[in-house]
């Protein structure tokens, strides 16, 4: 049997463990950015410059907010936007979203709507800064049709534009009760239940028929009974969560088809790292010497991709694997992981580098199960 070296498998995951508590720091252009941002000698495009680098296309629903709130100092309204509705879209109940989402609605005159936020001042911004007077074009057209392209908005969840454009389009055309009710609905779909309730009373004192009339004044009584929003995480926190994960894999080899059952049991280290022992069963090869029992150990790192629950993984694995000769393999395993409220499901590419199996492939898929605390 060749004996095996370790030691390149210790680096990689010792990479692994390095990674995540580095990435979780703030990126050095955002700190940067918040420099110039804050400095009394800086222009509002000069921050902005460094904010195109650091946060355009960041996936953290926080650093997307804090972007929009950039573009609102310099001005640019339909940027910021555009900004503020993609972090909410990504994690709408995010404090410092929901901070930024109130400043950009107190610039457009949306005050009341504003205050119904009520999340606190990001610690790294301290004083709040005085933002310009925001404005969003209406849409050209009759009632009808501006109402059209300001629904095509809400239908992509791009409240905070939509309820800027209809109480725009409200100041513009005062007489049209269904006006009121789309502002009613976009204030509602940002949490600001009595700025909603208020534009459907103004609906109801338009309206003339008894129908419609019970049906606002119920609308009215569910949004004044509704409690603020809570904001927090959306996500549980992995960072002291077990995980359990199940999954195999089918290949065909030889004619013959070789199946592999794999399991873990590990914990994470980090929001993005965990380490886990693994047990596995291969079975269906010709020769018995392949088919049996593997365990080792391994660790893994996840990154987050874009507005989707979608995490890039990298692991690296050491096991001992059944066979007349080789007894370790090391593997690495890129891979994609969707993450649900209570875990994940898993895709892998295992490379074997070493062993019985070495420079071979195999694609498995799983579900992981992550239980207990966070911390």
């Amino acid at each position: 049997m060749r004996s095996f070296r370790p030691l390149p498998l210790i680096f990689i995951l010792a990479a692994l463990l390095a990674a995540a508590p580095l990435s979780a720091a703030p990126d050095k252009k955002l700190l940067a950015a918040r420099e110039t941002l804050l400095s009394p000698a800086a222009a509002p495009l000069d921050a902005l410059d460094k904010y195109l680098s650091a946060a355009r296309t960041a996936a953290d629903a926080a650093v997307m907010g804090e972007y929009a709130y950039a573009l609102a100092y310099a001005g640019l309204a339909e940027a910021a936007f555009y900004n503020i509705d993609r972090a909410l879209i990504t994690e709408h109940l995010d404090p410092e979203v929901r901070f930024y989402l109130a400043e950009l609605l107190n610039a457009a005159g949306l005050e009341d709507a504003s205050a119904e936020q009520g999340a606190p001042t990001p610690a790294w911004l301290g004083v709040p800064l005085k933002l310009p007077a925001l404005d969003l074009p209406v849409p050209d057209g009759d009632f009808d049709e501006a109402s059209a392209a300001i629904n095509l908005l809400m239908a992509q969840k791009r409240y905070a534009a939509a309820a800027v454009l209809y109480d725009r389009l409200c100041k513009k055309m005062p007489d049209i009760a269904r006006c009121r009710a789309g502002r009613a609905i976009t204030l509602e779909k940002l949490g600001a239940y009595r700025s909603a309730a208020a534009a459907a009373k103004e609906e109801l004192a338009l309206t003339t028929s008894p129908e419609r009339s019970i049906v606002i004044k119920a609308y009215i009584s569910d949004l004044e009974n509704r409690p603020p929003l809570k904001y927090g995480p959306q996500k549980p926190v992995l960072k002291g969560r077990y995980l359990a994960y199940l999954g195999g894999a089918v290949n065909r080899s030889g004619g013959g088809t070789i199946t592999s059952l794999r399991g873990r049991l590990g914990r994470f280290l980090t929001e993005r790292v965990d380490v886990s022992a693994n047990i596995g069963f291969t079975g269906g090869n010709d020769n018995d010497d392949y088919n049996g029992l593997t365990a080792g150990l391994g660790g893994r790192y996840n990154r987050p991709l874009g507005r989707l629950p979608l995490h890039a993984t990298a692991a690296a694995r050491l096991e001992r694997a059944p066979s007349p000769d080789d007894e370790f393999t090391a593997l690495l395993s890129p891979g994609l992981s969707y993450f649900t409220p209570s875990g994940s499901l898993d895709l892998y590419l295992d490379f074997a580098l070493t062993g019985p199996y070495g420079g071979g492939t195999t694609l498995s898929l799983g579900y992981t199960v992550y239980f207990g605390g966070g911390k």
